[in-house]
């Protein structure tokens, strides 16, 4: 499952770097706005509907699947995407309405992905797990490499987001063993994914939603694409934690329905004060190197400044403590405190954004930092709190 996840995750940066190289800054802008949308509503609704699903099917008394509400899901989150597509249509994807047809496509299909994954994870097939996650983005780096080998252009880059995410099913992720116990009814899984959809987006916004941002303060095109990309390679640690989450998700299960909640608790505090030392050197490191890592994998032109460099470096470290952390409220059904936390951190990085001047990028950059940082303590605060409960 580690192989998987870190061969996935490097194919997905070498995905990046090819096309952002062949492509350009300015060409390649729309597949940044192309990719953040996906990237959002994957971990916005999509994540939430797999650990849902690998929560469920870890219970001591496995419940039934909430399929109606996983569809709707699914459908509600590509009418939207596709709406926003139109609306930013002239502004962020060239007036080309081929891309809408894209969103569409790519997002039901992640949607399809999420659930099949969800369901390796939860039946603890933890080899196929990793295996398709890594299938996705190898699949889909051939297929650009492919199409970028016999002259295609943007709109060719653009349709190959789409593959990847169908190979799941080679795995045949819906079977496997029936539960020992006839499943329950869903209690609670509208409220449960809602709750979970506010803390993510909530989440996602402050780390997948800056390129948007930057462009929605005036940016150039050419900024956007620095933005992206500079953040798309500091986070690779994130990158990699949001699959590796599915194998603790079922031990904090376990330990949240029996008398380990007091171990929960007591980790959270400890990963918090780690990703706290942790950041102050990653901001130091990132600072110092950050600007020439990044001009060495894509060239000059997506050299950023170094405070830029060292926010992404440091902002990331946070948030893949934050993620893991999570994972301990979901395991405790305590997803509408996991939302508060969430909307805590986001309220602070809009704030920073606003109540600055400066470069567009800077501004969201230091606002991705100081939301990740109020997110990650009042997570570990709201776990404290949820572990005392019975």
């Amino acid at each position: 499952m580690v192989v998987g996840t870190l061969v996935a995750a490097v194919a997905a940066y070498a995905f990046q770097l090819v096309a952002g190289r062949v492509l350009g800054p300015e060409a390649f802008a729309p597949i940044t706005v192309l990719w953040t949308i996906q990237f959002l509503v994957f971990t916005t609704v999509f994540v939430p509907m797999e650990q849902l699903t690998i929560r469920r099917l870890s219970a001591a008394v496995p419940e039934s699947a909430p399929r109606r509400l996983f569809l709707s899901a699914i459908v509600v989150s590509v009418v939207a995407s596709v709406g926003f597509g139109a609306f930013t249509l002239d502004r962020l994807l060239d007036g080309n309405v081929i891309y809408l047809a894209v969103i569409m496509v790519v997002i039901a299909a992640y949607g399809s992905f999420a659930l099949a994954r969800g369901a390796l994870a939860g039946r603890r097939r933890f080899d196929d797990y990793g295996w398709s996650t890594m299938a996705e983005s190898v699949v889909r780096l051939v297929v650009v490499l492919s199409l970028l080998a016999v002259g295609a252009g943007v709109v060719g880059v653009a349709w190959s987001l789409i593959p990847g995410a169908l190979v799941v099913y080679l795995w045949k992720p819906f079977r496997g063993k029936a539960p020992s116990t006839t499943p329950g009814p869903a209690t609670g899984a509208g409220a449960a994914l809602a709750t979970f959809i506010v803390a993510n987006a909530a989440s996602q916004t402050i780390v997948a939603a800056g390129p948007l941002v930057v462009g929605a303060l005036g940016a150039s095109a050419a900024e956007r694409s620095v933005f992206f990309e500079t953040f798309l390679l500091f986070r690779a640690p994130l990158t990699v934690a949001y699959s590796l989450i599915a194998r603790v998700l079922p031990p904090f299960t376990r330990m949240a329905e029996s008398d380990d909640r007091s171990m929960l608790a007591r980790w959270s505090v400890r990963t918090g004060i780690a990703a706290g030392a942790l950041g102050v050197a990653a901001f130091a490191v990132g600072h110092w190197i950050g600007p020439s890592l990044v001009a060495l994998f894509l060239g000059e032109e997506y050299r950023p400044s170094a405070n830029l460099a060292a926010y992404a470096a440091a902002g990331v470290v946070i948030a893949t403590a934050a993620l893991f952390v999570q994972q301990m409220l979901i395991a405790l059904r305590t997803t509408g405190g996991l939302a508060a936390a969430w909307l805590g951190g986001l309220i602070a990085a809009g704030l920073t954004v606003a109540l600055t001047s400066g470069e567009a990028s800077l501004r969201v950059g230091l606002g991705f930092l100081i939301g990740e940082a109020v997110a990650l303590g009042l997570i570990v605060i709201t776990v404290l709190a949820a572990a005392k409960k019975r």
